[in-house]
């Protein structure tokens, strides 16, 4: 008998059980399509529900620990070898390629519902083939629903590898705004300036310091200002000299945004300090 290049399986659970997945030699991908489990990615218990997929690259493995519950668990399971992967790749797509974009030897990623419901119906269909009697175009037609269940597959999991690649970037990104932000402090920082330094939207810039920081930009770095100037008073510099070496344009605001964050003014904060060592 001639061995299949792929497999679909389905998976219910009514009670609490625990199932090991072993790639093998190929490659698999599982759908949860109903209810939910927990799922051994790298180490970590990820909690995996309708609507993930996992992938699955050959030699890897991962325990499904399902708790039980009032509903029962589904799982669809495509097993695809990596020969016939090449087999349905052509000059534009590499399926197998596809599969080596995404880094992770196991991953969980989420597919949209539309997405989910075509991967469900897709697979439920050629979980069934082997039970219907042989129709025209049999093995283009399973070939073709082969391929469209991969790139359906493959599109969730290089979608959410990019999205999370942009959201490490973003991340990567403010970072390198506060430190510069910190290397620049005494200058005139405006948003402007950052725009055009880091070659993003004033907006995104605005949204992610108070995300980050709970602050507006202008806030975050008058704050650093005031600290980096009462540093210099507690050094025993004058205030107005304190001032000038904080980036403060003019004594006033200076004054002001003191007072408002300490309690006192630049020159009280200083006399209290004097007392406070003579009386040492």
């Amino acid at each position: 008998m001639e061995r299949k290049p792929y497999t679909v399986w389905k998976y219910s659970f009514e009670k609490a059980e625990k199932r090991q997945f072993a790639a093998g030699r190929h490659y698999m991908i599982l759908y949860i399509s109903r209810g939910t489990c927990y799922f051994d990615v790298e180490g970590e218990n990820k909690f995996c529900g309708t609507e993930d997929v996992l992938l699955i690259k050959p030699g890897e493995k991962t325990e499904m620990n399902f708790r039980g519950g009032r509903y029962q668990l589904e799982i669809l399971e495509l097993r695809v070898l990596p020969e016939y992967l090449q087999e349905l790749s052509d000059e534009e797509t590499d399926l197998e390629q596809g599969f080596l974009f995404v880094p992770y030897k196991v991953t969980v990623v989420h597919a949209d519902s539309e997405t989910t419901m075509l991967i469900k119906n897709i697979a439920l269909k050629l979980s069934n083939m082997e039970h219907e009697s042989e129709r025209y175009g049999q093995k283009l037609y399973e070939r073709n629903l082969v391929s469209m269940l991969l790139i359906l597959s493959l599109r969730v999991c290089i979608r959410a590898d990019k999205v999370r690649r942009e959201k490490n970037r973003r991340h990567v990104m403010m970072d390198d705004i506060f430190l510069y932000i910190g290397e620049h402090l005494t200058e005139d920082l405006t948003l402007e300036r950052l725009e055009k330094e880091f070659f993003v939207s004033r907006y995104h810039i605005c949204r992610e310091f108070k995300r980050q920081t709970g602050q507006t930009p202008h806030a975050y770095i008058v704050k650093a200002r005031l600290d980096l100037c009462r540093k210099y008073i507690e050094q025993g510099k004058s205030v107005h000299e304190v001032c000038q070496l904080g980036g403060f344009g003019g004594y006033n605001h200076f004054f002001r945004a003191f007072k408002k964050e300490y309690g006192v003014t630049p020159m009280e904060y200083y006399k209290n300090l004097q007392i406070g060592e003579k009386k040492q």
